[in-house]
């Protein structure tokens, strides 16, 4: 299931209103554009896509693994999240997260369970194998996909280095860090910080009763201001406060799009 979305005049200026920027610091829209979209041009979505306010998403249209899915460039992503990488429509962030240039995603795949993972076994049109293709790798063909439409889903304050891939279906906890060039095969617990290909875990950001202390207050639905308020090491007066019901969760505005 999908939907062709037209860039509108109503939509560009929606998303500016509500700081989802897709250029650093974009200006209004101006002379039919709004970052890297264009009043007019029709995007296709793949899932429904929700962004909260001050969100950037400075990546442009998504462009897959040989074999996987292009996509708008719209993802669901949480409030003061940003992107350098340009995100599928599948993909779901928390709020306060960090992503650097170069996030990839193995988002195509052979089979393999076959005698053989080549591509000869599911494209039969492809003029490298199109002698060689029998009724069966036709009638194989015709049920075999390699896209795959479980993308990753990061939680909250996750900061992703530069040039890191990772598996689809991936989750990444809350507080996550994922290093430089690392390739991201498993799930990562919540203020891990992983690295390496494969991507373990080197050591967490805080020890476990504050980990579930951090957890448990959900900091992120709160009011921004109080939040990075804290801007120093100490952040337990904050906890407190949230533990004795002293703060309200903040609504964030947001920009729906739906299939």
């Amino acid at each position: 299931m999908s939907r062709r979305l037209t860039i509108t005049p109503e939509l560009t200026r929606e998303l500016h209103k509500k700081t989802v920027l897709l250029k650093y610091n974009c200006p209004a829209p101006k002379n039919g554009a709004y970052g890297w979209l264009v009043e007019g041009k029709e995007l296709t979505l793949h899932n429904d896509v929700i962004m909260e306010q001050n969100v950037g998403l400075y990546g442009g249209p998504y462009k897959p693994m040989v074999g996987g899915r292009a996509s708008s460039g719209l993802a669901t992503v949480g409030a003061f999240s940003y992107s350098y990488s340009a995100l599928p429509d599948g993909f779901v962030a928390g709020r306060y997260c960090s992503i650097s240039a170069g996030l990839k995603f193995i988002d195509s795949s052979h089979p393999l369970d076959l005698l053989t993972t080549s591509a000869i076994t599911f494209r039969p049109r492809n003029h490298l194998f199109r002698e060689f293709v029998t009724a069966g790798i036709e009638e194989h063909a015709a049920g075999y996909s390699t896209t795959c439409d479980l993308y990753p889903r990061v939680g909250h304050d996750v900061w992703i280095g530069e040039n890191v891939t990772i598996s689809m279906g991936v989750s990444v906890g809350t507080g996550a860090v994922l290093a430089a060039n690392s390739t991201v095969t498993k799930d990562v617990p919540p203020y891990a910080i992983a690295g390496g290909n494969p991507a373990k875990v080197l050591r967490y950001r805080f020890d476990e009763p504050t980990i579930e202390r951090l957890l448990n207050s959900r900091w992120w639905d709160y009011d921004p201001r109080r939040m990075l308020d804290v801007v120093g090491p100490d952040f337990s007066p904050l906890m407190d406060d949230i533990e004795d019901g002293l703060l309200r969760t903040y609504s964030f505005d947001r920009v729906e799009l739906t299939i």
